[in-house]
């Protein structure tokens, strides 16, 4: 994306200038590699390029918003010049557009290098499968009226899917999902992890349907509070229970958790925004009292945004989102966290989960479990469901929390609204109380 920045300050002045107007172009770049795995057959490499370019205006309480295909100079002036339009500023001269930037002939250089690692790494620890991987990445652009510009690029590896693994009573389909930023040690870090998900387990029996006591281990508190917490505190969350709680006391003193962009260690970081705001961590809950709204140039108080403006994609105006959940750590060893548990259930994955924000209610999704019985792990239990209030919940959280803090990396994208962006997140062990279960269907 090679712009005239210059030209596109000077387009956007009349657009913007008084005090809590917005005027601004982003561009996004997005290229991604495919790769589809069948029982060790290496599928046909895809690659898929998208480019787009929006310019908004917001002044009063009124947004324009304007998306163009393609990201060079001349979808930049088609966008402001149908934003100029519609707000009834004078147009610009129609020019004729320098010739837009040709993709990389190679649109990852370590493509063929991915496919042998994961190769190596499938047929070895899980030879019987169906898994889809995707090497992501993204260039996007901020100019804003009166702003600094920003330039973000960001590069995500997802591998998901289902495997066949062995079983004290026969083979088992396990599912299994990874999401991680692009670096140097993450297919080490895959490995690790798959090779524990394919470990030889017990015959699972159905989860018990009632009332239980849960630890969520394994990084996955970080999805819970993500749901109770998170989408709660996003600040165009206009029915949540949370917004009329400022400084409430909400949960046990003894928890801290946070929303951190700048963790570039997780799926959901960033260095800027999608409005090219440098973010902020926000504390959620400090020592127990509830905390601060995830805000946007648009839901921004005094104080200016948290940072957490977010599009899925250039066609999207953005909106007040979660990035990564950090769940600061406890003091008890896992063997002290079981023996506070007594008897429950012990979850170290969720698949999936939601929250509805007017009632209060959330439901999170987990693949698999192990009962606790007299401190003790005891049988492998399948999948089900984890209900609850979002208020009673965080009501009932112990005050002894793990000390240690993993990363989850099953959890990966956030969908709202039918805008997808990617979320991480990384927590100790969380103790609950009475929650309610039910097993999978």
């Amino acid at each position: 994306m090679n712009w005239d920045e210059t030209a596109i300050h000077r387009w956007l002045e009349p657009l913007a200038g008084r005090g809590g107007e917005i005027a601004e172009v982003f561009g996004e770049t997005l290229t991604e590699l495919a790769l589809e795995w069948r029982d060790g057959a290496l599928g046909e490499a895809r690659v898929r390029r998208e480019e787009g370019t929006s310019a908004r205006r917001r002044a009063g309480g009124t947004e324009q918003f304007v998306f163009v295909p393609g990201a060079g100079d001349a979808a930049v002036r088609e966008a402001v010049r149908a934003l100029r339009a519609q707000t009834g500023s004078e147009p610009l001269p129609i020019r004729s557009a320098r010739p837009a930037d040709a993709g990389a002939a190679e649109a990852f250089s370590d493509g063929e290098r991915w496919a042998r690692r994961l190769s190596a790494i499938l047929s070895r620890h899980a030879p019987r499968h169906a898994f889809s991987f995707r090497l992501r990445e993204t260039e996007r652009r901020v100019v804003a009226d009166g702003r600094r510009t920003s330039l973000a690029v960001r590069r995500l590896v997802s591998l998901e899917g289902r495997f066949t693994a062995a079983s004290r009573a026969g083979d088992e389909e396990r599912p299994f999902a990874f999401h991680a930023p692009a670096s140097e040690g993450v297919a080490d870090e895959l490995k690790a992890q798959l090779c524990a998900a394919a470990a030889p387990r017990d015959r699972a029996v159905p989860a018990p349907a009632g009332e239980t006591d849960v630890i969520l281990s394994g990084g996955c508190a970080a999805v819970f509070f993500h749901e109770v917490l998170g989408h709660p505190l996003e600040a165009d969350a206009e029915a949540s229970p949370l917004r009329g709680l400022p400084d409430a006391r909400v949960t046990v003193s003894d928890l801290d958790v946070s929303d951190d962009p700048r963790r570039l260690d997780l799926f959901g970081g960033y260095e800027h925004d999608d409005e090219g705001t440098a973010p902020r961590s926000v504390r959620l809950v400090a020592s127990g009292l509830l905390g601060s709204r995830l805000t946007d140039r648009a839901h921004a108080p005094a104080a200016g945004s948290t940072g957490h403006g977010r599009r899925a994609g250039p066609s999207d105006p953005p909106l007040p989102r979660g990035s990564n959940v950090i769940v600061a750590a406890g003091s008890a060893d896992a063997d002290e966290m079981l023996r506070r548990l007594g008897n429950g259930l012990w979850i170290e994955e969720f698949a999936g989960g939601s929250v509805e924000i007017a009632s209060g209610s959330f439901r999170l999704r987990f693949p698999r479990a192990r009962r606790v019985r007299r401190g003790r792990l005891a049988d492998e239990l399948s999948g089900g469901v984890l209900a609850g209030e979002l208020l009673p919940a965080l009501g009932a959280i112990e005050p002894a929390l793990g000390r240690e803090v993993r990363a989850c990396r099953s959890f990966g994208w956030c969908a709202r609204g039918g805008q997808v962006v990617p979320v991480g997140g990384a927590a100790p062990e969380v103790l609950l109380r009475r929650l309610m279960v039910r097993p999978a269907p």
